[in-house]
């Protein structure tokens, strides 16, 4: 169960004088009720997975993963403090059939320590780790950047560049440490270009994070949300390096939100 874990994620979202130009400043556009649909893959397009960010409310997104109907899926939800920006709470599991969903897992900052703090229940034991995250804006990289759309979609000028911690929960350590922290990932603008038919604003990611396997960023040049990237550091164990890539937008609201959940299991065989 605890490998589950890697689908979790929190971010957090302050404006700091010397990192980046990061500046939270609520959304550009009416997002609440939006479901955003990404393909994320290796970057050759190999062990691809759906994942799907509904942004229930300005402080609350929930995320749903999955590489095919009436497997095991992922769910997780982010509460988000709108006046910071800043996760004040992360539950993570599994969808359940009829739209239901299991809670095992929590991730939570503590700004006080700068300490990230994850837990799980396994069947026979409490799994309890954490790690330093001093950045004041982070994003956990195996969230799979639902978070970074919420950083880039209040910066108030992204074009100058911005700046975010990048920990990591990785579920096959050799060393026995699960949760880690990658350091602080640079996204420095680049140019405009089209990204496959929509008009976007293409960043270089790098920084103490990524060393020399950064890459590419995309985010919408209107609303900012993100639109893909293509990194040389996997975020999920088992995977070569890091690819994602949004598919589709659909306001569908909540009544859409939950057909989407309860269509994963429908019809399915049991067991």
């Amino acid at each position: 169960m605890f490998k589950e874990i890697a689908l979790m994620g929190a971010a957090a979202l302050v404006a700091a004088a010397g990192f980046g130009t990061t500046v939270f400043t609520g959304e550009p556009e009416a997002v609440e009720g939006r479901i955003y649909h990404y393909v994320r893959s290796n970057r050759d397009g190999s062990s691809p997975e759906n994942v799907y960010v509904y942004r229930a409310a300005a402080n609350h997104i929930e995320v749903y993963k999955a590489a095919e109907r009436c497997n095991t899926a992922a769910f997780v939800s982010a509460w988000v403090d709108t006046e910071t920006g800043s996760a004040s709470s992360i539950q993570g599991g599994r969808l359940m059939p009829e739209a239901r969903h299991e809670n095992f897992a929590t991730v939570a900052y503590d700004p006080a320590s700068t300490m990230l703090r994850a837990e799980a229940a396994l069947p026979d034991r409490m799994v309890r780790q954490q790690v330093r995250v001093e950045e004041p804006v982070y994003h956990l990289y195996d969230f799979d950047l639902a978070t970074l759309s919420v950083q880039t979609m209040g910066l108030s000028n992204p074009r100058a560049g911005f700046s975010f911690g990048l920990p990591l929960i990785w579920t096959e350590p050799e060393d026995g440490r699960f949760v880690r922290h990658l350091g602080q990932a640079d996204a420095e603008f680049v140019r405009e270009e089209d990204y496959h038919g929509t008009a976007a604003l293409r960043f270089e990611v790098g920084g103490a994070a990524f060393g020399e396997n950064g890459g590419p960023l995309w985010i919408d040049a209107q609303s900012g949300h993100v639109l893909g990237a293509e990194w040389g550091i996997p975020n999920h164990a088992g995977m070569d390096d890091f690819a994602i890539r949004l598919v589709e937008i659909e306001d569908g609201g909540e009544a859409g939100w939950t057909a989407l959940l309860t269509s994963h299991f429908e019809g399915c065989p049991t067991a």
